[in-house]
């Protein structure tokens, strides 16, 4: 956002055109008791030239790494220079939902590219814009489904869901006093399919897999799909590295009746954490209680193409606890990222970037694993990520690879007793073969260290 400095003078003029004498005049609406009594913690003004200078001291303190192994989540993929360039353009520059169709068409048309782009990858046939990120996804992807199944209750979670994503799920269910999460257990890393038999029963709305899950592993989603449907379950498929769908086979083919999850790989950067962009595909017979926003193509009267929203009046978007759901902020720059990215990749440069990512994935695994302190958790295919043991202190090795400039696998220790040792390796198309061979070589000379 830009700041706009105003003058002593200038400001004097808007508050007599406004007709009061102080800006603290402005909040008399608000309860004295409510007013905050003292002057902000906040720097003193500073010149232009100074403020950079500061800023630039606080970037010279973060930790730039030459090499980077970590995923669960949030993955670092390359972005070519062109969706930069487009974005940067600034009549994308607003978070304003396109209610005016007469003056949106350029906005409107780059949701419904994007949405066609997700229904291709995820082999539905529906699918909005807006989702905020894979976590809040998730949640609207269960909300649907209890709404869809009407009178069931339960919300079958698998223990490979990504235990933030689960951690938001709980959140926004709990409040629910009618609505039940229940977990499903892991086996050798997937979802057990025993202890899925036991819990499927009349109550069960929904049943909720990572595809890849949490720990890498690719769920078998073909055989859950057979058990959910015979129970007359919906199947909810949760993506975190959408880079995926360029190698395995789309959640919808293999039977899910929903996917939902993250698009942050496509065509934005990892920083610090954000931004992120959630999606979510649903079959064609549930397009009715689909969340957020739905852009459709028409015709006008002069028969030529158009886009406008579609499903979703405005009036649902401020109705509160009684609305579909509260997505309102129009997340279309980031989708138009997603938009500009995959339709310069193509399908069969996504199937390339996906083959670079397995490639890369396999040799760190196999590198890895030729070394003493770290050993086989299970046995899954996976895509680019994977779970190893490490033998030695987790903490110590993290910490000898940062010293040497390599962000390390994450500790999966805090997640569960039957993770402790355990780590989150993660190798995309922009890991070298190089940066992999030094990682080994710094965690070997740790080994002959201990």
């Amino acid at each position: 956002m830009r700041y706009l400095p105003s003058a002593p003078a200038e400001d004097r003029a808007l508050l007599d055109a406004i007709g009061v004498e102080r800006a603290e005049d402005l909040l008399q609406g608000i309860p004295r008791e409510l007013q905050l009594d003292r002057e902000l913690n906040l720097p003193t003004q500073a010149s232009e030239l100074d403020v950079l200078r500061t800023l630039e001291g606080l970037a010279a303190q973060n930790r730039v790494f030459s090499a980077r192994f970590l995923g669960a989540g949030a993955y670092e993929h390359y972005v070519p220079a062109a969706v930069d360039m487009i974005t940067s353009r600034q009549e994308w520059f607003t978070a304003y939902t396109p209610y005016q169709p007469e003056v949106s068409q350029g906005t409107l048309q780059a949701i419904f590219e994007y949405q066609t782009l997700v229904c291709d990858l995820t082999g539905l046939e529906v699918t909005n814009a807006s989702m905020y990120d894979g976590a809040t996804a998730t949640v609207e992807a269960a909300l649907m489904a209890v709404r869809l199944a009407r009178k069931k209750n339960t919300i079958l979670v698998s223990q490979g869901l990504h235990p933030h994503y689960q951690e938001v799920l709980c959140t926004n269910i709990t409040p629910h006093a009618d609505l039940k999460l229940v977990e499903l257990k892991l086996k050798d890393g997937v979802t057990d399919l025993d202890d899925l038999k036991a819990k499927l029963n009349g109550d069960v709305a929904c049943v909720m897999v990572g595809y890849p899950n949490f720990l890498g592993c690719v769920e078998d989603l073909k055989a859950i799909a057979e058990l959910t449907k015979a129970a007359g379950t919906l199947l909810v498929s949760v993506t975190q590295e959408s880079m995926a769908f360029g190698w395995l086979e789309a959640p919808g083919k293999l039977g899910a009746d929903m996917a939902c999850g993250e698009a942050m790989s496509f065509g934005n950067h990892p920083n610090f954490g954000g931004p992120f962009l959630g999606f979510m595909a649903v079959k064609d017979a549930h397009k009715r209680e689909i969340p957020g926003r739905l852009v459709g193509e028409t015709k006008d009267l002069n028969g030529d193409r158009g886009y406008v929203l579609t499903l979703a009046s405005r009036e649902q978007h401020i109705r509160r606890d009684k609305a579909t759901s509260n997505i309102c902020s129009n997340q279309a720059l980031v989708a138009l990222r997603a938009n500009i990215f995959l339709q310069l990749a193509g399908p069969e440069g996504l199937r390339g970037l996906a083959e670079q990512n397995v490639a890369k994935a396999q040799y760190l695994r196999e590198k890895l694993l030729a070394l003493p302190s770290f050993e086989k958790v299970h046995d899954q295919p996976f895509f680019n990520e994977f779970t190893l043991r490490y033998k030695g202190d987790v903490k110590a090795m993290q910490a000898a690879c940062a010293e040497a400039g390599i962000l390390a696998g994450l500790d999966l220790s805090p997640y569960g007793e039957s993770l402790k040792g355990c780590t989150l390796w993660c190798a995309t198309e922009t890991t070298t073969r190089e940066q992999m061979d030094r990682l080994v070589a710094v965690l070997s000379h740790l080994s002959t260290q201990a």
